[in-house]
């Protein structure tokens, strides 16, 4: 590796950790503040969160397409100037009307420079024997940023439309810097084929003709159902249950530290034990994580949900990205990467489901418990699931 590839990975790994602390990690602790000032309904708040994570899911395919059509440079330009707009829309916000805009641009830039992208560039960058462990470095980064992401909202929640405008400065120098490191190399054009560990190649459309990328790609939604509805109303829920403030702002950190750590573990794991049975072990985490949320009315539950769901969220993450990348070559991993993530959008709804639920019951434990049912059902789906044919 190059003295310049090692920069440009770090460049990703911080931008990735950005991002992640000041949207996924910081709106759901910042929401109290902005719903006391607005007076909105838990449905309206959710509604937010589930079109930030719903914009993210579409525009990954955009930025897979881009990474190939117009090249990194312009590729992470263009998403640095959509997120900031986005976060300088949200620091403005008069109403419900502007916050949901906001919340768009923030998920269609966080797409943009997120691990679409990402994921192919450190792996284009590293050596064949240290990709593995690059890619989770490289995913773990952004985990790290949900670990520090809710100290940093739970400091600024006071003034919320400050810690907005910050961290549009802070993406936009950021994504700079990376864009400066890209270069115009273009992906999917690359000479990526060596790099592939399989002689296979595929084309994108066949390859998402498989049984295992749809029960790759349900595993991936089912974790993003739980992922994105902890992060919306989890420190809510636990403050229901009669936990402290901070406390419940803890857990959130306490599940993103599991979170990051899970996926810098995959990416040493995966070296003996097969991305499949990372991918189970995490629905598994999923299923007791979302299990004990739903009657975290102690610090001990609670805790236990941190970690489990934690571990579940970040070892889906690298799981998915590495049974991807060993089935159908890193050649095609922006598209079907960005394709996973369109199809998770269904889990966007999550959000705005449990707010919802909560309004009818005062509660969010039942939904909880319908989604540690659907994680079960995927960690079978994934355990019976068999590798597709490789292709010369």
């Amino acid at each position: 590796m190059t003295f310049k590839s090692s920069a440009l990975i770090c460049a990703l790994s911080l931008l990735f950790f950005l991002i992640t602390a000041t949207t996924f990690a910081s709106l759901g602790v910042l929401l109290p503040a902005m719903i006391a000032e607005f007076q909105w309904s838990w449905t309206t708040a959710g509604l937010g969160f589930t079109v930030l994570a719903l914009a993210t899911g579409v525009f990954s395919p955009i930025a897979a397409r881009a990474l190939d059509r117009f090249g990194a440079r312009a590729l992470y330009a263009a998403g640095g100037a959509v997120m900031a707009l986005g976060f300088a829309l949200m620091a403005g916000a008069g109403g419900a009307a502007l916050y949901l805009a906001a919340a768009a641009l923030v998920g269609a830039g966080f797409a943009l420079l997120a691990n679409v992208a990402g994921t192919y560039l450190v792996g284009r960058e590293a050596t064949a024997e240290r990709r593995s462990l690059l890619i989770g470095a490289y995913l773990a980064a952004g985990g790290a940023g949900g670990v520090i992401g809710p100290f940093m909202a739970n400091a600024g929640a006071d003034r919320w439309r400050l810690y907005w405008a910050l961290s549009a400065v802070g993406v936009a120098a950021c994504a700079a810097v990376v864009a400066a490191l890209a270069g115009d190399a273009r992906g999917a054009r690359d000479e990526t084929a060596a790099a592939d560990n399989q002689a296979t190649r595929w084309r994108t459309r066949d390859a998402m003709r498989t049984p295992a990328f749809i029960i790759i790609a349900l595993a991936l939604t089912v974790a993003y159902f739980c992922g994105v509805t902890v992060s919306t109303w989890s420190v809510a829920h636990l403050q229901k249950l009669g936990l402290s403030p901070a406390f419940a702002v803890g857990m959130l950190s306490l599940y993103a530290l599991a979170n990051a750590l899970s996926r810098a573990a995959g990416g040493v794991a995966v070296k003996r034990i097969s991305a499949k049975t990372l991918l189970i072990a995490a629905l598994l985490g999923n299923v007791i994580g979302m299990t004990c949320l739903a009657f975290a009315t102690t610090r001990e539950v609670a805790v236990a949900f941190a970690l489990f769901d934690g571990f579940a969220f970040g070892m889906a993450l690298f799981a998915t990205t590495a049974l991807i990348i060993d089935y159908f070559g890193l050649r095609n991993s922006p598209a079907l990467l960005g394709a996973v993530n369109l199809a998770a959008t269904a889990a966007m709804a999550g959000p705005t489901i449990a707010g919802w639920a909560a309004d009818k019951t005062g509660g969010f434990a039942p939904i909880f418990l319908i989604y540690a049912v659907a994680a079960l059902l995927a960690a079978i789906a994934v355990a019976v699931m068999r590798p597709p044919a490789k292709r010369t």
